[in-house]
């Protein structure tokens, strides 16, 4: 099917969906479904899981439908999932207000805006169909329009209980439409829209002075007093506040604790008593999930205020900071170049990395642990192994400072440091080298930062550059070797076969079919490449060799050596050793000999290749450390 054809279809079945049906008929679709009868929370919870959920073999939750936008931010996503799976049964968690407070760039937005747009889609699904009363400026729901003495019968025999009440337009318009027969009112099926103003809305604060309560809660229309003659009239209201159309589904409160205090009162009697009060008329039931979002000044001063302690009773809240895990960095990166034209220019390996890494150390808190640098942390967080430190000790590392991840550089800063590369136009790609360079630029023009914080984080760069400069040198190391992977395989297995026989006390057999003694000399010249002590060999090769059988049984009976980070590592830098000279004298040499300039052209191919560079940046790689090697 062509994509107008598709079009043409959904809008075709769209159409069809607004035939109106009586509440009778609707009464009979709800005895056959009850999720027609869902409230707001449990509508939002709904709309989650309706994309999945994955569970890793610790048992950690991961949502589908966040999984694509957000990243690094899984415990406060997890907190506000206990929020809704606990508002969702009705308990008294459904009259509280969620509200998000972290840095600035640190998600929230974000995520309220992909609830808007998940809700939206999900109306239009057949798992997500919800219907109202056709009349209702407030799309209400038309179990509301069951009278209170009906109530106890129906939750019987349906067994759905109803809570809230008509509106006094909607209950006007029962008395005098129809006589009071609220089995006749039309009823129809809605599609929730920010942009119709439908189920969602969005609620921005300004200028204290100046901004009316009527943006929230309605107001009366002038124009049709003098055609009903009171301004109590219930049609002499217009139910176009936030918190009117909002009803049903969703509103986000920008920068909630910047308002005024009278627009907090609202909300406050909005959560206790899921109702709106209104001047000159009677509370008006509404049924809605409010995500309020602020950054924690405000929140912080906001607590002070004593009298407003009832509405910090009313609060549910989730911190959200700063992303800590690398490679979660790194992907926020991705998607926010994948989402500009800029994407065409060449993004050399490892430039978004050595951003990410920055990023994620300036936001990280130095340890009391004196064994766990900055570095090590960050490997632990990103679910890497780290000598000396398991990943159950993670969790209380976490818990040694509230404030991790609360400050430090933003994402926004380090995006507009990388477009500001991808934008030269003096070469078609990007290195790791220009990223850094760019950051350290932007530090100036900074007016947020001080003294003190550029002192800081040009420290931090300056690790950064030690960290990459390692990884380019082993990525040059990588394509000298034709066959990288089939060497250091076999370099695996011999290793793997020294180790067995030295564990269980038998000797290895060489390719003639003679018996040896284990090689100690060649499994210790690997190990203390990564500093195993003479008293530890033992104990880590009984640890390699478990992981090592648990590899191969995943594998079809092959080790995978990248399953082992410090094994791997042992073993590329045993691998890099034995041809350490060659490398070194081809890359920095000066005289670019015949065979030289074969060799590096060879190893530039590779690069290009196997490795993800251009030309250009294979280039620049090779240039870069050639100047390393110089200065060794």
């Amino acid at each position: 099917m062509s994509f107008i054809d598709n079009i043409k279809s959904n809008l075709s079945n769209l159409s069809k969906e607004e035939d109106e049906i009586t509440l009778e008929e609707f009464l009979s679709h709800v005895k056959k479904n009850k999720t027609l009868s869902r409230k707001s929370h449990k509508y939002v919870l709904d709309m989650i899981m309706s994309h999945g959920i994955e569970k890793d073999e610790d048992g950690n939750k991961t949502y589908n439908f966040f999984q694509e936008q957000l990243f690094g931010v899984e415990d406060s996503i997890e907190k506000i999932m206990n929020y809704l799976k606990a508002a969702a049964t009705g308990s008294e968690v459904s009259r509280r207000i969620l509200l998000l407070f972290g840095p600035t760039s640190s998600g929230k937005s974000q995520l309220a805006v992909m609830l808007k747009r998940g809700l939206e889609a999900y109306s239009k699904t057949e798992e997500g169909r919800l219907f109202c009363l056709s009349e209702s400026p407030m799309h209400e729901d038309p179990l509301c329009a069951v009278p209170e003495e009906f109530r106890k019968e129906f939750a019987e025999e349906y067994g759905i209980s109803i809570s809230g009440s008509l509106s006094p337009y909607m209950q006007l318009v029962l008395d005098k439409k129809y006589d009071g027969d609220f089995l006749q009112m039309p009823v129809k099926r809605l599609y929730l829209s920010e942009m119709s103003r439908k189920g969602i809305g969005t609620f921005v604060p300004s200028d204290k002075k100046s901004q009316d309560i009527s943006e929230l809660i309605g107001s009366i229309d002038l124009s049709k007093i003098a055609e009903y003659g009171s301004e109590s009239d219930p049609r002499a209201y217009k139910f176009d506040g936030e918190l009117n159309i909002s009803n049903r589904g969703m509103m986000e409160f920008v920068e909630m604790l910047k308002v005024d205090q009278k627009f907090l009162y609202v909300l406050l009697t909005l959560a206790q008593e899921k109702n709106i009060k209104t001047p000159r008329f009677p509370l008006i039931y509404a049924d809605e999930f409010v995500l309020g979002h602020t950054n924690e000044t405000e929140y912080s001063r906001f607590l002070g205020k004593d009298e407003m302690e009832a509405m910090h009773d009313r609060l549910i809240v989730v911190k959200v900071p700063y992303n800590l895990k690398l490679d979660s960095e790194t992907k926020i990166y991705e998607k926010l170049i994948s989402q500009s034209n800029a994407d065409q220019k060449h993004v050399a390996p490892y430039s978004l990395y050595v951003a990410g890494m920055f990023a994620v150390l300036t936001r990280l808190k130095s340890s009391k642990n004196a064994g766990l640098t900055k570095i090590k942390k960050m490997r632990l967080y990103n679910g890497e192994e780290v000598e000396g430190f398991t990943s159950n000790e993670i969790k209380l590392f976490k818990k040694e400072f509230d404030h991790e991840g609360m400050s430090g550089i933003s994402p926004r800063y380090v995006i507009n440091r990388i477009s500001t590369c991808l934008s030269d136009d003096d070469q078609d790609f990007m290195t790791p080298i220009d990223v850094i360079r760019s950051i350290k630029d932007g530090f100036e023009s900074n007016p947020k930062l001080s003294k003190k914080e550029i002192d800081q984080f040009d420290d931090i760069l300056t690790t950064v550059i030690e960290e990459y400069s390692i990884i380019a040198k082993n990525e040059v190391q990588k394509a000298f070797f034709v066959n990288f992977e089939k060497e250091i395989e076999n370099l695996l297995d011999n290793y793997m076969d020294q180790v067995e026989s030295f564990l269980e006390g038998t000797k290895v057999e060489d390719e003639w079919g003679d018996l040896h003694e284990p090689n100690e000399r060649f499994m210790r010249s690997i190990e203390e490449k990564i500093k195993v002590t003479a008293s530890g060999k033992k104990s880590f090769r009984q640890e390699i060799y478990r992981k090592m059988l648990k590899s191969a049984n995943n594998n079809g009976g092959k080790y995978n050596y990248k399953e082992h980070p410090k094994l791997r590592e042992a073993l590329e830098k045993q691998l890099f050793d034995e041809r350490q000279d060659v490398i070194r004298l081809t890359v920095s040499s000066r005289s670019k000999e015949e065979e030289t300039l074969k060799r590096i052209n060879v190893v530039i191919d590779t690069l290009v290749e196997k490795h993800g560079y251009t030309v250009g940046s294979a280039n620049e790689l090779l240039k870069y450390v050639s100047s390393l090697m110089a200065r060794n």
